[in-house]
């Protein structure tokens, strides 16, 4: 009895060994006829969303309606340029036009105009002074606005005289989104689902270069609701 059970347990041993050597060549073999048969690659690839994200408004600076940032250096000096709202919705910036040094600005008019493909798009001034310096770096890679539009991308240092009388109509960040929701609110009523999707994700980040799948009806309306200012 005692080497019956002896033989039994042997023979499982083997039998066992063989199936885990035997199972591993099939997988193999089956994988191999399916590369041969085309399919080279069958590992999972993850696929980037087509999403941007959602538009950060920095607390240490503040804000035009036309999403134009202004930051105080001192006295009656700043430094302006466009916010990360505009910067995803124009997609990578292709050229942008600035004022040359010396030049005057008055508040809520044209202070630069940003181009991607065949929308261009003019930002407005969120204070009025005169043109003290350009951001040179800007005029041979424009993106760099994209990349760091607080920071590095910014457009212009200005000086200005009338600081008192204009700043009152500047906003912090917190007043900012929120003067932003409601002008969302309005151009959500007037743009259809499709349209919407072409411009916010579900998390309402913003699709980057969302003016581009836009036609023109639609981008006249974008522009005139959001940024206050005249479609070209």
């Amino acid at each position: 009895m005692v080497i019956l059970l002896v033989a039994l347990t042997i023979f499982g041993i083997f039998l066992a060994h063989a199936i885990s050597q035997r199972f591993p060549r099939k997988r193999e073999v089956f994988w191999r006829a399916e590369r041969e048969r085309g399919w080279a690659d069958l590992t999972p690839v993850s696929v980037a969303p087509a999403f941007g994200k959602v538009p950060q408004f920095p607390e240490d600076i503040y804000y035009h309606r036309g999403h134009a940032w202004v930051k105080l250096e001192g006295g009656n000096t700043m430094r302006s340029g466009l916010d990360d709202f505009t910067q995803p919705v124009m997609g990578d910036i292709e050229g942008i036009e600035i004022p040359s040094p010396g030049g005057k600005l008055n508040q809520g008019e044209v202070a630069w105009k940003i181009r991607h493909g065949k929308w261009k798009l003019s930002q407005l001034a969120p204070l009025g002074g005169t043109v003290l310096e350009v951001n040179e770096k800007l005029r041979k890679d424009p993106t760099l606005a994209n990349r760091s539009p607080y920071q590095e991308g910014w457009i212009l240092k200005i000086q200005t005289k009338g600081l008192n009388m204009e700043m009152p109509k500047l906003m912090n960040s917190l007043q900012f989104k929120t003067h932003f929701d409601q002008d969302k609110a309005k151009l959500m009523s007037s743009f259809n689902n499709q349209t919407l999707g072409a411009v916010y994700g579900d998390g309402e980040e913003v699709i980057k270069g969302a003016a581009t799948k836009l036609d023109d009806g639609m981008w006249k309306t974008l522009v005139t609701q959001l940024f206050h200012s005249s479609p070209e």
